[in-house]
């Protein structure tokens, strides 16, 4: 059974990480005005980012949970237990903040009366998700050189 959790886990952190890199592709190479591109950025949050981290932190802990039988009296590498932790983090503040956020975003308009709480809820999108990435990445390289 673990072959499969730990397929899944790979398979869910490609997709969330992979779904903000696309977003960071967007933003970049977006020619449409912020309230045309919301719809896709808010697309690619429901379809690869949201799933993605609820489906690698739901591996994650069912992968830490067969593992905790399995300890040593050593207990978990410290790549293990940093890996966990941010990427416990990082999901977390990817379904609490980007996720809805985004969906938030999809339905204000930029201009007009509600200008100014997009661009407040845009800015606070870019620097969590610079900040998820960061957090995922940093969590793939020491479970990776944490072995």
């Amino acid at each position: 059974m673990t072959p499969l959790w730990a397929t899944l886990h790979f398979a869910g952190f490609a997709a969330w990480l992979g779904g903000l890199l696309a977003v960071l592709v967007l933003r970049r190479g977006t020619t449409a005005t912020p309230g045309e591109a919301s719809p896709d950025l808010s697309a690619v949050y429901r379809a690869l980012v949201g799933p993605g981290a609820m489906l690698t932190v739901v591996t994650g802990l069912m992968l830490t949970l067969r593992m905790y039988g399995e300890v040593t009296g050593d207990g978990f590498t410290r790549g293990l237990m940093a890996m966990q932790g941010l990427g416990l983090v990082a999901g977390m503040l990817s379904l609490i903040v980007s996720v809805p956020t985004a969906s938030r975003l999809a339905r204000l308009e930029p201009v007009g009366p509600s200008g100014a709480l997009y661009r407040q809820l845009d800015q606070r999108l870019r620097a969590t998700d610079l900040i998820v990435l960061g957090l995922g990445l940093a969590a793939i390289v020491a479970g990776t050189l944490g072995r």
